[in-house]
């Protein structure tokens, strides 16, 4: 297999789904160098999709940094869960230095065009750019050429696209670029293990690869780019996409019992909601799923949102921490499932929503990143995400306050309880009690049950 595919041949120390075995949806990664598997911790990784889960592995068996893994991982989604990841949408990232024990955030959300309009100034190739510029370690190039390929020669469909795809069915056959990737001959959603093929997409791909953002935000890029979003009825100029630029702001920092937790910064809405929120939830039990929804509910109307928002903003959130302990967690935004619904022809881009957008617009709002770590900023404990309405920021707090609180539970029954029954939210998270520390570790991998998601353990070099 070459070195640009993931490679699923490599044995793991842990692969958890949701129905991995009778613990339900918790892995254990524990090896030491003096195992007697005779390997290292290379790190972990969760994501809502498995195909990008594992793309990300490979970067960290590749020697990549958690920023290089979390970069490989978002193209990949970009391929395998358009819906909630395209390269129209945006995101926030949270950055964790062990060595400088400093947790930042990279902001990079969709914006309001200049001259308004339905459709968002995508951010997230300016952002994951960002990151890997400021924080990895491989080339750009071999980041991107696994997504390219996937897209280019086509991907079997996982369970986690296939869910994702089916409920839209009519807005995939109204868009004939997505059709044509996302839709069986006879007109379905593909199915579990039937092959998409996203060709435009390929194409950009391959010129994000080769030419880094200039080949959407810069020059002749954004003059092309912005006349295709035009021609999908946008108002976003070359102008707006040559001055996108993500912010990078120190991480807004929560406490509990010693533990100090980071979430986006107070720049953003997510940061001001995610700080309210965890407030809230004092008077929560980190057991209560429906009382922790009635508060993330209460809390975004205090905060001015008007009447119910839908759990399914077009979302998606993941994680991914290196073996030296650092730490990346992330979730993007297409403000809706599908965004607009359209693609910039040509380009297999499909494109956001504005945050003018009424309902969808706030998806950027409830992004909901979360970092964790001992006392002191030395190590990290917690890595994790969700995306969706407020109940997604509530069920990623809930996770981390069982599993870190005095009266610790499991993450297998911290996920089962941290959202109501209802919600279709997703979290996911790597719980390491006592800290990551180099060479050994004792961490719990948790993949959402009602999703179809994946955690994996890296094998270090």
């Amino acid at each position: 297999m070459g070195g640009n595919e993931p490679d699923t041949s490599t044995p793991l120390g842990s692969i958890v789904g949701p129905e991995r075995n009778a613990r339900g949806l918790t892995g254990i990664g524990q090896a030491t160098d003096a195992d007697n598997l005779g390997r290292k911790i290379g790190g972990f990784v969760v994501a809502d999709e498995p195909t990008a889960a594992l793309v990300a592995r490979d970067v960290l068996e590749r020697g990549g940094s958690a920023a290089d893994a979390a970069t490989a991982l978002y193209f990949t989604l970009s391929v395998t869960q358009p819906v909630t990841a395209s390269l129209g949408g945006g995101g926030i990232c949270l950055v964790h230095n062990r060595i400088e024990r400093k947790t930042e955030s990279v902001e990079f959300l969709p914006r309001r065009a200049s001259a308004g309009g339905a459709v968002a100034v995508p951010g997230n190739v300016r952002g994951f750019a960002l990151l890997h510029a400021q924080f990895g370690q491989l080339p750009w190039e071999s980041l991107l050429a696994a997504p390219e390929r996937l897209a280019a020669i086509g991907t079997p469909v996982s369970r986690a696209m296939a869910r994702s795809l089916a409920p839209h069915a009519a807005a995939l056959r109204a868009e004939p670029e997505l059709a044509s990737g996302l839709l069986s001959p006879i007109g379905l959603p593909l199915r579990e293990l039937e092959t998409s093929e996203q060709i435009e997409l390929a194409s950009t791909l391959g010129r994000v690869r080769s030419r880094g953002v200039a080949a959407l935000y810069g020059g002749d890029g954004a003059i092309v780019f912005s006349k295709t979003i035009a021609e999908a009825g946008g108002l976003v100029s070359a102008r707006d996409l040559q001055n996108y630029r993500p912010t990078v702001s120190r991480a807004a920092m929560l406490q509990m019992d010693g533990v100090q937790i980071y979430t986006p910064s107070l720049n953003v809405g997510a940061g001001a909601y995610a700080s309210a929120l965890w407030s809230a939830l004092q008077n929560v039990s980190p057991a209560d799923g429906p009382g922790a929804g009635r508060a993330a509910d209460a809390t975004a109307a205090s905060l001015g949102v008007q009447g119910k928002l839908p759990d399914d903003l077009g979302s998606t959130g993941f994680a991914v921490v290196s073996a030296s302990g650092n730490a990346v967690a992330c979730a993007v935004t297409m403000n809706g499932p599908l965004g607009i619904g359209r693609t910039a022809p040509g380009t297999g881009v499909v494109l956001a929503s504005s945050p003018d957008e009424p309902a969808r617009g706030l998806g950027g709002a409830f992004l909901a990143p979360v970092l964790a770590t001992g006392p002191g900023n030395s190590t990290l404990v917690f890595a994790g995400a969700s995306g969706g309405g407020p109940v997604a920021a509530a069920g990623i707090q809930q996770v981390l306050r069982q599993t870190l609180s005095g009266d610790r539970q499991n993450i297998s029954s911290a996920l089962q309880n941290a959202t109501p029954s209802t919600s279709s939210v997703l979290v996911n998270a790597i719980v390491c009690p006592t800290g990551l520390l180099r060479g050994t570790t004792n961490c719990e991998i948790g993949v959402d049950p009602d999703g179809s998601g994946l955690g994996v353990e890296a094998i270090g070099r």
